[in-house]
């Protein structure tokens, strides 16, 4: 692990975790305002690449504009987008079905595939079931997901975080929903968010840019830093989030950098 200073204007892309990165939900992170606008300046190419598929990403880009962060919507990505384009490319959707446990992101996204999303008693037999936070979950939609799932339903989940970074501590998070519809359906999710490379790939495309010159920045070893390095990224761990400094000596991979906060980077 290098100085971050010296490096840091070797990158032309950056790729940004969210939640514990840029704010702590609703709060923003000082120093990662300032450090976005001095990439603005630079000319650097950004995205907002986050595991996080409750908002949607007009929602998102209205949440960094409240903190004085401009961000144009192809520079938002979401699990619940990666998710919707993992479905497009490797299904036919025309006709089929889809139950969700999710928030109005992951509802807009899937419904761009032209899934037709099942409510109820009629979603046990829905074609896929597909699995991200919801801050409004019940039992009625784990055992929904159950009983399609043991009918054969493909078994999509969005992310696997087991948290969600939030002021007053860590919140169970869309990991934590999809192991207990896992456990319940004794079946396994295909999980396209961070670190799954397949999202890795898409924001490199998004950013136009080349792996070695593209910086991952992200506050979780085993999503960001595992998927950037996955990827071909360099990493930078910034401790403002889940991850702690004492974590790094039993993981790997090993991120390039570990910061306090993004303004070692400035």
């Amino acid at each position: 692990m290098g100085d971050a200073r010296p490096a840091i204007n070797r990158y032309q892309s950056f790729v940004l975790d969210m939640d514990g990165v840029i704010y702590i939900n609703q709060e923003p992170i000082p120093e990662a305002v300032e450090f976005i606008a001095r990439l603005r300046e630079k000319g650097k190419r950004i995205l907002f690449l986050t595991n996080n598929s409750k908002l949607t990403r007009l929602e998102y880009k209205g949440k960094l504009a409240g903190m004085g962060i401009d961000a144009h919507l192809d520079e938002i990505m979401t699990s619940a987008t990666a998710t919707a384009n993992y479905l497009r490319e490797n299904y036919r959707l025309e006709g089929a079905t889809a139950f969700m446990i999710g928030g109005e992101g992951l509802r807009e996204e899937l419904e761009s595939t032209h899934l037709r999303l099942l409510e109820g008693d009629e979603a046990r037999r829905a074609d896929y079931v597909v699995v991200g936070w919801d801050t409004e979950l019940t039992y009625e939609k784990l055992k929904i997901a159950c009983l399609a799932l043991h009918e054969g339903a493909v078994f999509v989940g969005t992310n696997p975080d087991a948290t969600f970074p939030s002021p007053d501590g860590l919140w169970p998070g869309a990991g934590a929903i999809l192991a207990a519809v896992e456990k319940s359906a004794g079946r396994e999710a295909l999980v396209v968010g961070k670190p799954n490379v397949y999202m890795m790939q898409l924001a490199m495309e998004a950013v136009g840019g080349r792996a070695e010159v593209t910086l991952m920045i992200g506050d979780r070893l085993e999503t960001d830093i595992l998927g950037g390095w996955r990827a071909g990224m360099d990493t930078c761990l910034v401790l403002t989030g889940v991850s702690r400094r004492e974590e790094v000596e039993g993981f790997q991979p090993k991120p390039d950098m570990v910061v306090e906060s993004l303004s070692e980077l400035l």
